[in-house]
């Protein structure tokens, strides 16, 4: 009799075998009686059709938590072409992981070379910004800085402001308006194949909540060399180099109070 966790490892080589449990023993050249030994059949189902049984609600439950982290790309292709794009990423790349929760971390990449991704690669773009959400939500804690302690700050206080972001946070760079095909999904509105045109987009956690929202190229440089540990006096110069000078002050407040109100600044 094998030790337990040989079992446990002979269990999961079966139930994920790409073509049932019947196949997967052919995979490791195993005899069906081999498997009767460790599974008890009855009149109905033998060992392998029992087993099969556990393979098929393992599928579901992989293809259940596939729709929940991607619901945008379910809304945009449908459900039959989800399934199968499904069936296809677990055949390609069975799940390795000992926790369900990590088993979309390839599709993004898987669907860029699946017919759907190649005939749409907004797609690709649409699964990245889905599972960037899905990973930030997960993300390590952070407690952002509030109005309340900027406004007790003296004025000469804040050139020297440091600005770090929360841990929780990630720029993705896309080449199509995918964030308004996630808004459309959400609001379950038709979806539209989204305009071309490069942007970036900003993935964050505040508390239990996940948000995201492009940024301009100024403010995506500002948040840039405010993670590398540049002062609040240092954005203000960046402001400055865009804008005549009279602006660069008030822009790069709205910034700040943008940035503090979103829950994107850590405390220092």
């Amino acid at each position: 009799m094998p030790a337990l966790r040989e079992t446990e490892e002979l269990f999961w080589k079966l139930i994920t075998a790409p073509e049932g449990v019947a196949d997967g023993l052919r995979r490791i050249d195993m005899k069906p009686d081999a498997l009767a030994g460790l599974i008890a059949g009855d009149a109905r189902l033998d060992a392998v059709q029992r087993l099969d049984i556990y393979a098929n609600m393992y599928f579901w439950r992989l293809l259940d938590i596939l729709r929940g982290d991607f619901s945008s790309v379910v809304a945009a292709v449908g459900d039959d072409h989800f399934h199968n794009l499904v069936t296809d990423y677990l055949v390609a790349r069975p799940s390795a992981h000992p926790s369900v929760r990590n088993v979309g971390s390839k599709l993004a990449d898987f669907l860029a070379t699946h017919a759907l991704g190649v005939e749409r690669p907004w797609l690709v773009e649409l699964a990245r910004l889905e599972r960037a959400r899905v990973e930030l939500f997960d993300g390590p804690d952070g407690e952002p800085v509030t109005l309340d302690e900027l406004r007790a700050l003296q004025p000469e206080e804040f050139v020297r402001l440091p600005l770090p972001l929360v841990p929780s946070h990630l720029f993705l760079d896309v080449g199509h308006a995918v964030d308004d095909v996630w808004r459309a999904a959400e609001s379950e509105q038709p979806i539209e194949p989204p305009a071309a045109g490069a942007r970036t987009l900003l993935v964050w956690r505040q508390d239990v909540t996940v948000y995201h929202r492009s940024v301009d190229e100024l403010e995506r440089t500002a948040l840039l060399r405010a993670r590398d540990g540049a002062s609040f006096g240092i954005v203000c110069d960046l402001c400055a180099e865009s804008m005549p000078v009279e602006e660069a002050g008030p822009a790069a407040f709205q910034l700040l109070a943008r940035w503090v109100g979103d829950g994107i600044i850590a405390r220092p």
